[in-house]
């Protein structure tokens, strides 16, 4: 079972993919990761919906979802955090999946591809 997992209820019928990060659950939608699911006992000041995005986006993505902050503990630039202590947390849940939903440039990143070591 996922945390705060009434998002796909959200997110139902779009396709995700599950993979995981850092120890925590993120997820895809076509070629783009679009968020992660954390909720651990330790630094929780960064548990909450971890939001794939960039950083010219920030702003904008503020000005739309109340309490977004920056992740503290992995020093992630271009993400943004829905902590899971907001009064505005299932407000904000909503508004992402609608930025999903609609394919908004706002959230989604495509991920780097990793090169392979030589040997």
């Amino acid at each position: 079972m996922f945390p705060y997992d009434f998002i796909f209820d959200e997110l139902y019928p779009l396709q995700l993919r599950h993979k995981k990060m850092f120890g925590i659950d993120a997820f895809y939608y076509g070629e783009k990761i679009v968020f992660a699911l954390r909720q651990k006992d330790d630094h929780i000041e960064d548990n909450g919906i971890w939001i794939a995005t960039k950083i010219i986006h920030h702003e904008d993505l503020k000005s739309l979802i109340k309490d977004l902050r920056m992740i503290k503990v992995y020093g992630l630039k271009s993400w943004l955090l829905l902590p899971e202590d907001s009064d505005y947390f299932e407000e904000g849940v909503s508004t992402i999946a609608q930025l999903i939903q609609q394919h908004s440039a706002l959230v989604g990143n495509i991920p780097k591809l990793k090169k392979k070591r030589s040997t």
